[in-house]
C-alpha cells in the first residue's frame, strides 16, 4: 500500500470506527507548516471538516433543521455535503489542470464519490420520513430507491485509502434493502422470505457494530446511554419494528414451535409485543374478539376463512358479514387511520373495522353498542396500526427535541 493510500486508509478507518477525535489527530500529524498553502494542505483541510460533518450524519443530523458548527446560508447537512463535493471537484480540476499533486487528484475524486453516496442515502432518508409523516405505505417505492442508491454507487469510491467507509456504505445500504424487502413480501403473507431478510439485516448489523468496537463513547442527545449512534439505534429500532410485525402475522406458526409460557417470553422481548397488547385490550374491554384479516387470502384461497391472527383463539367470525362490510365501505377503508363503526341491531353488536395496509384489516367485535367517541379503543386501534406499518418508526428519524 502505498502512503498516501494508506494515510487514507487509516483516515477512514477511524472515521468508519467513530473514533472521530483520532482522525482529527491523524491528520493534524499530516498538516504542513502555517503559511504553507498548497493542494495537499487545503485537501486536508477538507478532511477535517468532512469528520464533523460525518459525525454529524452519524447523529441523524442530516434531518434536522439548523446546524450552527457550519456558518452557510443553506446550513443543511446535505447542503455542506454538496458545497464540499463541489469544493474538492474544484480541488481535483485545478490540480489536473495543473499537473499538480497526483494524491490529490485521486483523493478528491475518491470522496467527491463517496460525498454523492451520502447525498443519495440523506434524500433516501428524507423520503423514508415523509412516508411516515404522510400515513402512506409504499414500501416498494422505497425498495426501488434503496436499490437506485446501491446500483449508482456499486463502481463508486472502491480506492483501496476508502475501502473502510466503503464497507459501511454497503452494511448501512443492505440492512435497508433487506428490511424494506421484508416489509414488501410481508404484505403477501409470506413466510420463510422475510424471515430470512429480518435474518439478513440482524447479520449485517452485527458486523456493523463489530467494525465499532473500538469505538470513542460518546453521548448522543436522547440516547444518553447507549455508545452507539443514532443512526445505527434507528436502523436497529426498524428491524425490531419489522420483526414485531411478522411474530404477529405469524403468531400461530410460531406458536406451534414452541410452549405458551415461552412464547410469551419470546414476545415480551420484542420491540412490540403486537399479541400481549391484543390480548391485554380483549380482556379489558370485553371485546367478543380481536381479528387481523386478509381479504387477499380468503379471494386467493377457496375455503380459507382469511385470519391471519385472533383472540380469543380459533374464533369463527361471521367472514361473510364482514367482507360484506368491507365491500360496502371500501372507499373509507382507503384512508389511513378511518376507523369504522358498524352497530348490527338484530345482534346487538358493533363491528369496528379499519385497514392496516393493502386487504390486511383489524376487525374488533363487541357484543354491545359502542360509541365512535371511546377514545380508548380507537388510541388502541392507530396505536396497533402505525405500529405495524412502521410508520411511527419512519417519524422518529427526526429528533424534533434538537
Amino acid at each position: 500500500m502505498e502512503s498516501e493510500d494508506e494515510f487514507l486508509h487509516i483516515y477512514f478507518t477511524h472515521v468508519s470506527q467513530l473514533c472521530y477525535e483520532k482522525a482529527k489527530e491523524h491528520i493534524e500529524k499530516e498538516k504542513e507548516p502555517k503559511g504553507c498553502t498548497t493542494p495537499w494542505g487545503v485537501f486536508l483541510n477538507y478532511l477535517q471538516q468532512l469528520t464533523l460533518t460525518e459525525k454529524s450524519y452519524m447523529e441523524i443530523g442530516f434531518l434536522q433543521n439548523k446546524h450552527k458548527a457550519f456558518f452557510r446560508k443553506d446550513n443543511s447537512l446535505r447542503s455542506v455535503y454538496e458545497t464540499m463535493k463541489n469544493d474538492l471537484k474544484k480541488l481535483e480540476d485545478n490540480t489536473k489542470q495543473s499537473a499538480g499533486d497526483i494524491r490529490v487528484q485521486k483523493g478528491s475524486k475518491n470522496i467527491v464519490q463517496f460525498l454523492n453516496a451520502r447525498i443519495n442515502l440523506i434524500d433516501l432518508y428524507e423520503k423514508i420520513y415523509n412516508m411516515g409523516v404522510n400515513k402512506q405505505i409504499r414500501y416498494n417505492e422505497i425498495l426501488t430507491h434503496i436499490e437506485s442508491v446501491i446500483e449508482k454507487n456499486s463502481e463508486g469510491f472502491t480506492d483501496i485509502g476508502l475501502t473502510p467507509v466503503k464497507a459501511v456504505f454497503s452494511l448501512e445500504c443492505e440492512i435497508l434493502e433487506q428490511l424494506f424487502k421484508a416489509l414488501t413480501q410481508l404484505q403477501t403473507l409470506e413466510f420463510l422470505p422475510p424471515l430470512a431478510l429480518i435474518h439478513g439485516a440482524h447479520t449485517r448489523l452485527a458486523a456493523w457494530e463489530s467494525k465499532m468496537q473500538s469505538r470513542e463513547i460518546w453521548k448522543l442527545g436522547i440516547f444518553k446511554n447507549s455508545p452507539f449512534p443514532a443512526l445505527f439505534q434507528w436502523l436497529q429500532k426498524l428491524k425490531g419494528a419489522v420483526l414485531s410485525k411478522f411474530s404477529l402475522y405469524f403468531h400461530d406458526i410460531l406458536a406451534q414451535q414452541t410452549t405458551p409460557h415461552d412464547m410469551r417470553q419470546l414476545c415480551s422481548k420484542l420491540y412490540n409485543d403486537h399479541y400481549q397488547k391484543i390480548v391485554s385490550f380483549q380482556r379489558k374491554y370485553d371485546a367478543a374478539y380481536v381479528i387481523l384479516l386478509s381479504e387477499k387470502r380468503i379471494a386467493s384461497n377457496s375455503g380459507h376463512d382469511g385470519i391471519i391472527v385472533s383472540h380469543p383463539h380459533r374464533v369463527s367470525p361471521q367472514t361473510d358479514l364482514i367482507l360484506k362490510m368491507i365491500t360496502e365501505t371500501s372507499n373509507d377503508l382507503q384512508i389511513i387511520d378511518k376507523i369504522i363503526y358498524k352497530f348490527i341491531t338484530q345482534e346487538q353488536s358493533t363491528y369496528i373495522l379499519t385497514i392496516i395496509e393493502p386487504t390486511i384489516y383489524l376487525i374488533i367485535l363487541f357484543e354491545s353498542k359502542k360509541s365512535e367517541k371511546d377514545t380508548y379503543i380507537s388510541n388502541f386501534i392507530l396505536d396497533l396500526c402505525q405500529n405495524l406499518r412502521c410508520t411511527k418508526v419512519f417519524t422518529s428519524l427526526k429528533n424534533t427535541n434538537k
